[in-house]
């Protein structure tokens, strides 16, 4: 009996202690909303409150492919934004040189060089900096749970044979666009990428490579909430476990 309890706690202590890594999830940086949802789109300075704090606190930024190393490094953190928006070079690309911060830009394959998107020197000048990582957002950001098998590789191959093209870097990992995904999509990933991103899952674990949960930062995201969630993210597996079983119990 002893023995089995030693061994049951060799193997649920680190489990339960394994602390949560805080990624994050931004689109647009840009004062006057475009169109679409003005929610998506958080100010720059909103955006500098939040490197602010990073910076004042001692967080390391991350890029999206280092995720398992994230565990090993003091106050780690994951900055992604979605979609490949120009203002992330007139607006983000400054903020991330006047911090030192890293960060990764999922690019929409198919919209480089489109109106309010990024250009292909664009790309090239921020992968060069050292500060910026990137990576698939697919070819042409549709709902791959929705696709057949064919269509999702093509979407994965495309993509990451234009963005090496272009950064020079290989294309390792993905953000799921809308964070849809299913199990023969998770199935075609494994062919082509070491991570993937979604949106809110609640798996936070070194061995979770393809459902990385991510918080989204928003418009209406004040600096309390986003510092908020990086405790939050940053707790050990079991306080989150609780609340994660409050939320499906407890919460209406």
């Amino acid at each position: 009996m002893i023995v089995l309890i030693a061994v049951a706690a060799a193997v649920l202590v680190p489990y339960l202690t394994e602390p949560g890594i805080p990624v994050f999830m931004y689109h647009c940086v840009a004062d006057e909303p475009r169109d679409g949802d003005e929610n998506l789109y958080v100010r720059p300075a909103q955006l500098e409150e939040e490197f602010q704090f990073l910076s004042d606190n001692g967080y390391t930024t991350l890029f999206s492919d280092e995720y398992e190393d994230a565990y090993s490094t003091h106050k780690p953190v994951i900055l992604t934004f979605d979609d490949g928006y120009e203002d992330n070079y007139i607006e983000l690309f400054p903020l991330l040189k006047k911090y030192k911060i890293k960060a990764t830009i999922f690019v929409v394959a198919a919209n480089i060089g489109q109106k309010d998107y990024l250009k292909e020197y664009q790309i090239k000048e921020m992968v060069k900096s050292g500060l910026v990582s990137i990576q698939s957002h697919t070819q042409n950001h549709i709902d791959l749970s929705s696709v057949d098998v064919e269509t999702v590789d093509r979407e994965f191959r495309e993509s990451c044979a234009a963005l090496s093209k272009i950064s020079g870097k290989n294309v390792t990992t993905l953000s799921y666009p809308g964070g849809y995904f299913n199990k023969d999509v998770i199935r075609e990933a494994e062919r082509y990428f070491t991570y993937c991103y979604a949106i809110d899952t609640n798996e936070y674990s070194k061995d979770n490579h393809y459902e990385i949960s991510r918080g989204g930062v928003f418009r209406n995201t004040t600096l309390e909430g986003f510092t908020i969630a990086i405790e939050t993210y940053s707790q050990s597996r079991f306080y989150r476990e609780l609340l994660k079983f409050k939320h499906k119990y407890f919460t209406k």
